[in-house]
């Protein structure tokens, strides 16, 4: 892959620092590979009858859109059918892990791997889950059993380039993720899976690299518009920015991390709008950072004092009251004036006639 960077541009802060944001981005791959980690999983359907394979579908189906709860339910009853489906077993595995239920994960993998002694779904999985566990060794050898069975495999390469990044030798791991990127280059979301990589290690050019890739692949893949938003963003590029994020909300109207983060851009422009004097502009702004995410709070308070602002108030109006009080009370003296006045003249005109 071109453009690596060396040792010398990786990140430089100290060992508790580092130590925290391995943390996150474990956490951050293992959702990428809850997303992506099905991709290349050979066999959908083990054999048998009919309508145990209808029954992996909607269980799978469920999966993909959302339904945990259901698909759950249907992985489990498709293995009171048949214990060895090593598909059921491995979908299973993906749900307990997403669910935080790493033990349970790990015995569904197991099983799958006992089935198939050379599933490399299962061998990946079983890897991952020592990772986040801190067991390297353990990973390690995961890893060089896919490598093993299959000899080049990208993401079991991409997978030791991650276990050699948490033991804290980045220039090994970024040569392990050039060579995961060369083997496979028709896999986003092996791509995505080193863009997550590379940011973690400080290296925002690869990162676009492998997401510009992801995208090429795949041009609707919400999360790599997203992630690359906010690579955009971070070197200073608003509108690339914005309109990566706009782009992922056209496909997932609904998908929270691209509103959150075009929402907070279009604050942050309200802001500087508002201190250059242009109110008129930061009013427009607030208004689309909450079109973009209705639970800005900041928006929604910018908004809130500025509908205050423009409705006229009861205090508002008493010093106009109060400034024709005077005038009034003169007139009212004038005509009290008159009125006496007019009284005495008729006294006297009565009194000349008597």
């Amino acid at each position: 892959m071109t453009g690596v960077v060396r040792a010398k541009r990786l990140d430089t802060r100290d060992a508790a620092d580092q130590k925290a944001g391995m943390e996150r981005m474990m956490r951050m791959l293992l959702t990428a590979m809850l997303v992506f980690g099905m991709a290349g999983m050979a066999g959908p359907f083990a054999a048998g009858a009919a309508s145990l394979e209808d029954e992996l579908f909607f269980a799978a189906d469920a999966y993909y859109r959302g339904l945990d709860a259901r698909a759950i339910g249907g992985f489990e009853d498709v293995l009171k059918k048949d214990p060895a489906n090593d598909y059921a077993l491995a979908r299973l595995g993906v749900l307990l892990a997403e669910k935080g239920d790493l033990d349970a994960a790990t015995q569904r993998f197991q099983n799958a791997l006992a089935v198939d002694p050379e599933n490399l779904f299962a061998l990946k999985w079983l890897g991952i889950l020592a990772l986040r566990r801190g067991d390297q060794d353990q990973a390690a050898r995961r890893f060089q059993a896919m490598l093993d069975a299959d000899p080049g495999n990208a993401q079991a390469t991409a997978w030791q380039g991650v276990a050699l990044m948490l033991e804290g030798d980045p220039v090994a791991a970024v040569e392990r993720f050039a060579a995961a990127s060369a083997a496979d280059a028709d896999d986003p979301g092996l791509h995505y899976l080193l863009s997550l990589a590379y940011a973690s290690l400080g290296l925002p050019e690869n990162a676009r690299l492998e997401l510009e890739t992801t995208l090429e692949l795949r041009p609707t893949d919400v999360p790599a518009l997203t992630r690359l938003g906010t690579l955009f963003y971070r070197q200073g590029q608003r509108d690339l920015a914005e309109a990566s994020w706009r782009q992922a909300m056209t496909v997932e109207p609904g998908y929270v991390e691209a509103r959150f983060c075009l929402s907070r851009s279009l604050a942050d422009a309200a802001l500087a709008a508002q201190a250059e004097g242009n109110e008129a502009k930061a009013g427009r702004l607030w208004m689309l950072a909450l079109e973009a995410d209705p639970a800005n709070g900041e928006a929604l308070a910018a908004q809130n004092a500025a509908s205050q602002e423009a409705r006229p108030t009861p205090d508002a109006q008493r010093p106009n009251d109060k400034a024709q009080a005077p005038r009034a009370a003169e007139a009212a003296s004038q005509k009290t004036r008159t009125d006496t006045g007019v009284s005495h003249s008729s006294e006297k005109t009565a009194n000349n006639k008597k």
